[in-house]
C-alpha cells in the first residue's frame, strides 16, 4: 500500500511538471502565431508601396497632422526612430495633399489578421538625407496588438526607396 501510494505521488508530480510543460508551449505557439500574422500585415504594407510610384509615397498630410497632435504612442514611436539618426533633421516626413483614406494614405489603421485578431499599423514615411545631392525615402511599419495592455510591438520592418538616376 506505502509503495502504491509512492508511486502515485511520483506520477503525480511528473503529470503537473509536464502540464506546466504544455501551458509554456501554448503561450509561446499563440505568441509566434500574432508575430507572424503582424509579420505578413506590416510586409503586406511594405508591398504596397513598393507598388507605387516614388511620387506617390507619402502620408495624407492632413491625417499625419492630426494623427501627430491627438496619438502620443504615433508621436512616441517617431520620437524614437528619429533618435536613430546621426542628424534627426536630416529627416522630413514625406506626405501628399489629399491623398484621402486609402491604406496606402494612413498614418495609423487597424486591420484585420487571418487569424481575425486586430492589429494597429503605424506608417512613417520620411525622407532621409543620405548624402549632401541623394535623398532616400524611407518607410517604416510598425504592428501592434491592441488587444494587449499597452498595445506591445509585435514587429517593425523597413524598407528604402529610391527616386532613382537624376535626369
Amino acid at each position: 500500500m506505502v509503495e502504491l501510494l509512492a508511486a502515485m505521488f511520483i506520477l503525480t508530480i511528473a503529470l503537473l511538471a509536464l502540464m506546466a510543460g504544455y501551458s509554456s508551449a501554448f503561450v509561446s505557439l499563440h505568441s509566434a502565431s500574432n508575430k507572424s500574422t503582424a509579420a505578413t500585415l506590416a510586409d503586406n504594407q511594405l508591398e504596397l508601396y513598393s507598388s507605387l510610384p516614388y511620387d506617390s509615397v507619402g502620408l495624407d498630410q492632413a491625417t499625419l497632422q492630426t494623427t501627430q497632435t491627438g496619438d502620443s504612442l504615433y508621436v512616441a514611436d517617431e520620437a524614437g526612430l528619429n533618435s536613430t539618426l546621426a542628424d534627426p533633421s536630416d529627416a522630413s516626413d514625406s506626405t501628399i495633399t489629399s491623398c484621402g483614406s486609402t491604406p496606402q494614405c494612413l498614418p495609423v489603421q487597424t486591420v484585420t489578421g487571418t487569424d481575425g485578431r486586430s492589429y494597429r499599423l503605424e506608417t512613417f514615411i520620411r525622407d532621409v538625407k543620405a548624402s549632401s545631392t541623394w535623398t532616400e525615402r524611407v518607410v517604416t511599419v510598425i504592428a501592434r496588438d491592441p488587444n494587449e495592455s499597452g498595445d506591445p510591438e509585435l514587429v517593425r520592418l523597413t524598407a528604402g526607396f529610391d527616386s532613382g538616376p537624376a535626369s
